[in-house]
């Protein structure tokens, strides 16, 4: 097996930017040789330095599209707390407008009958201006 497949495979499973626990120290020396083995492995996978400005490049680009996406999450949210400010108010107003009708069918009722009240009082009245009117004869 050669130098860079043992080393391949003994990484395949541990992909981060960080080296393993065994490999951290602060001497300079571990932390250069780490770095190149990084820089052996990255070059595997399709790294090179000319390629590093596209990369940067693209990683910019990509940013700046999260945050433009993030203004626009921003304002759909704001859109719809408001949105759902608007449907509590409707809903109170739904409210408000069965109170209202509730009262209006009480009233109409209470004019109708008050009506009926008042048709009797003058059929009373005529009855008694005929029952006055023999009399006077």
């Amino acid at each position: 097996m050669g130098k860079k497949q043992g080393r391949k495979a003994g990484n395949s499973k541990n992909k981060s930017a960080s080296p393993p626990a065994k490999e951290r120290s602060s001497s300079p020396a571990t932390d250069q040789s780490w770095t190149e083995n990084d820089f052996d492995e990255m070059r595997e996978e399709g790294f090179s330095p000319s390629n590093f400005s596209e990369l940067k490049e693209e990683l910019r680009t990509q940013r700046k599209e999260t945050k433009n996406l993030e203004k626009k999450v921003e304002e759909l949210m704001a859109r719809v707390i408001n949105a759902e400010k608007v449907i509590n108010e409707m809903k109170e107003m739904k409210t408000m407008t069965r109170e209202i009708r509730d009262k209006c069918t009480s009233f109409s009722n209470r004019l109708d009958q008050l009506e009926e009240r008042v048709s009797a009082i003058e059929d009373q009245m005529n009855e008694m201006k005929r029952e006055e009117k023999p009399k006077e004869k």
